[in-house]
């Protein structure tokens, strides 16, 4: 950690104002997880609905990912990381909202398979793919600022310090979802959510973000991202996170629903939280 002592102070303020942001969104992000699912129970969707809305939240997070890596070179980095943070900031509002909407049967046809929604169910679609841009922003304005803040010979250093933010966020937060929804319900939860997205807006909001004049060698990179994607040495390491992403992502999702059919009287977002704290062994 003496890495730190050696920067300038505004450098110093800069990191510690991003990392502290970093809590905010991995805490605010990962503390739906373990009331999410019930929520949706709650308003009447079986098990196969509540897979298809947990994982529309990819849906965003692909869409968006190009576009806002690009932006992040363009405008900078600190309106990406906004970006991000808003999504954390809105999203749990949006689900709140959804208890509001007047409630229908929608048929929907796909290759000969009728699917029966109801509008409760697609609303939370929507609001959970738009809460998947929250990870499409933030993840790539967050490394590439850490980068742009650290000088060469110390840049991986320096990441693996910050990106510590990821592990610590995503064990508190579920914690303190889990907790908030035991004593007071999804509607104190996911306020709670939501404001941790409101104050790590403000925090970055005092970022003071480094000029980095965009080079034609980006410009090129940028044009050949998708050829780069399918290219042999990025193909099998992405098909790797993706089969540890299908495992996790399933997981996950079914975790609470699981603890409390089992009958355990056990706080579920300290599941989560457990597998955050493996990630330092």
């Amino acid at each position: 950690m003496t890495i730190f002592s050696t920067f300038s102070p505004s450098v110093r303020t800069n990191l510690t104002v991003l990392f502290a942001a970093g809590l905010c969104f991995w805490a605010g992000l990962a503390g739906l997880l373990p009331t999410l699912p019930l929520f949706i129970e709650t308003l009447g969707g079986s098990g196969q609905q509540i897979g298809i809305v947990m994982a529309s939240f990819a849906i965003g997070l692909l869409l968006a990912r190009p576009y806002l890596s690009r932006l992040a070179d363009e405008r900078g980095r600190k309106v990406v990381l906004m970006v991000g943070l808003s999504a954390i900031a809105i999203a749990p509002f949006g689900y709140l909202l959804v208890l509001f909407l007047p409630r229908a049967i929608v048929p929907l046809s796909l290759a000969g398979y009728t699917l029966n929604l109801d509008t409760s169910i697609l609303a939370m679609i929507g609001i959970r793919a738009f809460h998947g841009l929250s990870i499409a922003a933030f993840v790539v304005a967050y490394s590439a600022l850490v980068l742009d803040l650290a000088p060469p010979a110390n840049r991986g250093e320096l990441l693996g310090y910050m990106t510590l933010v990821n592990p610590i966020g995503l064990a508190l937060g579920p914690a303190l979802g889990g907790f908030l929804y035991e004593a007071t319900g999804f509607t104190t939860a996911f306020l709670v959510m939501g404001l941790l997205g409101i104050v790590g807006l403000l925090l970055v909001s005092r970022l003071h973000e480094p000029y980095q004049p965009r080079s034609d060698a980006e410009d090129a990179g940028s044009k050949e991202f998708w050829g780069q994607l399918w290219s042999g040495r990025v193909r099998t390491p992405a098909i790797i996170l993706l089969l540890v992403g299908l495992a996790f992502g399933t997981i996950s999702t079914f975790v609470p629903l699981y603890v409390r059919e089992a009958g355990l009287a056990l706080n579920v977002g300290l599941i989560y939280s457990a597998s955050a704290l493996a990630s330092f062994m």
